[in-house]
């Protein structure tokens, strides 16, 4: 349909100076680079070592020598150049970047590798200081919520890749984005120089199958919790587990940031999708038992977007969503799919004791409650 989404990100991006872009794989980085930000050279890596270069004529082929001497003079110019994947060039391109003596041009680093960025942006980076890093994730609750109008479009397609399948139904889009999922993840993987190993993927079916705490996945896994920790390390690092702080303990619910990487690995645990085409029975029941999770997660993002907070929850008494500004609680939040009369004065009476806002977020009242210019 060709729907695109403005990313508030593009105005970092375009700000004056060197920029370090990155975040995992199908975030949406090369599209917002060449659908948002006029550039005047733009170079892909191929993982096997090939430099694509932009001309009017499609691409040509560049060694790394020739690229290397291309963007050492191209660097002097008054030129706006991207460099995407750049991480996967030799470790000489950034010490070459760090003894340009000039440097009128603005370039537009492009990377999927959280473990390369961490390194470009390390206390002994060559050009610490000289690129801006602007990390991309999933699509920004404030830009998504401008586009679409209901839960599912607004839950599913911060994942911007997905669009590409969408013709009007959000689930048959999911569906039909659903056997691509374990390649996505892999890719990422593979951009880590990392293996999907049967320990990451095990992790990953351990949350989607609703085991949020530590122990809980180690009891899946038969392992114990200190063996699992470093692993949900990395895919946070990675961009693909995130973690929600439990208000007032120090423990933290880890959730798979993406509902439809969740919602692959849940089908594919309890029902075997890999290799097979599911049916659309069991896929409505489980989209429409999936969804209001999601819903939750994408109400608590907001909010803290919305508040400039933390996100947080509580489990006893059960409250969806805390966002929470130093040690102040600023806004408490029942979130439902439909909600009734009485759910706002359940939830003052559980949060009798912060002084804050407090909303019950619903599919009618989302835009209302959330939205801000």
């Amino acid at each position: 349909m060709g729907i695109i989404i403005p990313r508030i990100e593009v105005h970092e991006i375009q700000k004056k100076g060197w920029i370090l872009l990155y975040g995992r794989r199908k975030v949406g980085k090369t599209f917002m680079v060449r659908n948002f930000i006029p550039y005047d050279h733009y170079f892909f890596v191929e993982r096997a070592g090939p430099i694509l270069r932009e001309i009017s004529a499609g691409f040509e082929t560049l060694s790394y020598e020739a690229f290397k001497t291309l963007i050492y003079e191209l660097i002097k110019g008054e030129f706006t150049i991207v460099v995407d994947e750049f991480q996967r060039l030799p470790e000489d391109f950034i010490e070459m970047l760090h003894f340009a003596k000039e440097r009128k041009a603005k370039l537009i680093l492009l990377g999927s590798s959280m473990r390369v960025v961490e390194k470009i942006l390390s206390p002994r980076s060559p050009i610490l200081g000289i690129v801006r890093p602007v990390k991309l994730d999933l699509i920004r609750p404030s830009d998504v919520i401008k586009t679409f109008d209901s839960i599912d479009e607004i839950v599913f397609f911060r994942d911007p890749w997905i669009l590409q399948f969408y013709d009007g139904n959000v689930s048959e889009a999911v569906k039909a984005a659903m056997l691509n999922v374990r390649g996505l993840v892999g890719e990422a993987f593979l951009e880590e120089d990392r293996g999907l190993t049967e320990t990451y993927e095990g992790i990953l079916r351990a949350l989607a199958l609703g085991n949020v705490f530590p122990k809980d996945i180690a009891s899946f896994l038969g392992k114990h919790s200190s063996e699992i920790k470093s692993f949900l390390r990395n895919l946070m690092d990675m961009g693909i587990v995130k973690r929600v702080k439990v208000y007032g303990k120090k423990r933290w619910v880890y959730k798979i940031s993406s509902p439809i990487i969740d919602l692959f690995y849940y089908l594919d645990t309890k029902y075997g999708i890999s290799d097979l085409s599911i049916e659309s029975e069991v896929f409505e029941k489980v989209y429409t038992f999936k969804l209001p999770r999601y819903f939750e997660d994408f109400v608590r993002a907001a909010l803290a977007e919305k508040y400039g907070g933390n996100e947080e929850l509580m489990l006893s008494p059960e409250v969806d969503a805390l966002i929470t500004s130093g040690n102040r609680v600023v806004c408490c939040a029942e979130v439902k799919v439909k909600a009734d009369s009485g759910d706002l004065k359940k939830l003052e009476l559980k949060t009798a004791r912060f002084d804050c806002e407090k909303v019950v977020v619903d599919g009618t009242n989302f835009k209302k409650i959330l939205f801000q210019e």
